[in-house]
């Protein structure tokens, strides 16, 4: 049984929401004051949040931030419902990091449909990725929305190993796997020594790793991990018997490269958790084109 906070300033409405998830076995409180979403998802311990957007005295905008922003509810998966459909409306509520946006006044099944993967997505989002035991990537996305509604100042730095597919076809799968782990473990090694009670590393699939720092300690970080991966590397390679051949334009195309790069969240309010993951996406294709290395944003965000 789930349970769901439904917070909507028109009582008929959320009578109606109420009687359609009880015989469906899952319990719903109703909220018709938004002050209150908060402190009734702390009380109740919501699985998901249905939030309208114009509530008359505090906004479902506004509620939704302040849910990204509690420490304890910011995984809270969060459904916004008006009668507004213009997509300026819909943007806007998915960069402030809704989970999804439904059109009222709306099909019940509809609801159910839209609620059901939030649901398990809740159910699932403490789960620890399940081959490096770190933070799986949908918790990874929440920490970084928690961060900036909480205005939190912070870092996202994302370690990429290239190659690894070819890697995988020259060495195998079992190999593949054991580089993860060993990548894992220097984000956690690396990050012991940082005594950041903020710290987490995340694996976000594949070759793709990314950690939450403190702002003053990214950039010594991100040279700690890099260095270390190019300190471990030749031993581990030699652990599997996988051979590196150089030539005159550098490694064999079967080896892994590492590239690292990050961003600064100075906890402006004008960033978005949209804005924080549109620049790492523009920094990753600036270091794929360049190669292994670091790569700061240097800009005040």
């Amino acid at each position: 049984m789930a349970s769901i906070l439904y917070v909507d300033y028109d009582k008929r409405f959320s009578g109606a929401v109420h009687d359609f998830w009880a015989p469906l076995g899952h319990e719903c409180i109703t909220v018709s004051h938004g002050a209150l979403a908060c402190e009734s998802l702390r009380e109740v311990g919501g699985d998901l949040a249905i939030v309208e957007v114009m509530m008359p005295d505090i906004c479902g905008f506004e509620i939704l931030r302040r849910i990204r922003a509690d420490r304890k509810l910011f995984t809270t998966p969060v459904m916004l419902v008006s009668h507004m459909a213009a997509e300026e409306e819909i943007q806007h509520g998915l960069a402030q990091g809704a989970d999804d946006y439904v059109f009222k006044p709306f099909d019940f099944e509809v609801l159910r449909t839209r609620a059901m993967p939030l649901l398990e997505s809740s159910a699932t989002i403490m789960q620890p990725d399940p081959l490096t035991h770190l933070m799986n990537e949908r918790l990874a996305k929440c920490m970084v929305e928690h961060h900036i509604s909480a205005r939190r100042p912070f870092a996202v730095m994302c370690l990429e190993l290239m190659q690894m597919v070819e890697f995988c076809h020259k060495a195998g799968v079992e190999a593949s796997k054991a580089l993860l782990l060993r990548a894992a473990d220097i984000l956690k090694d690396c990050g012991k020594l940082l005594h950041d009670e903020y710290f987490r590393p995340a694996h976000m699939g594949g070759g793709h790793f990314m950690c939450i720092v403190r702002p003053e300690m990214v950039a010594e970080y991100c040279n700690s991990v890099l260095n270390a991966w190019r300190e471990q590397l030749p031993d581990f390679y030699a652990s599997i018997g996988f051979a590196i051949k150089t030539t005159a334009a550098g490694r064999d195309a079967a080896g892994v490269n590492a590239l690292v790069y990050y961003t600064v969240c100075t906890g402006q309010p004008r960033r978005s958790v949209h804005d924080c993951f549109q620049t790492l996406i523009t920094m990753r294709a600036h270091a794929r084109w360049n190669g292994e290395g670091i790569y700061a944003d240097r800009r005040a965000s």
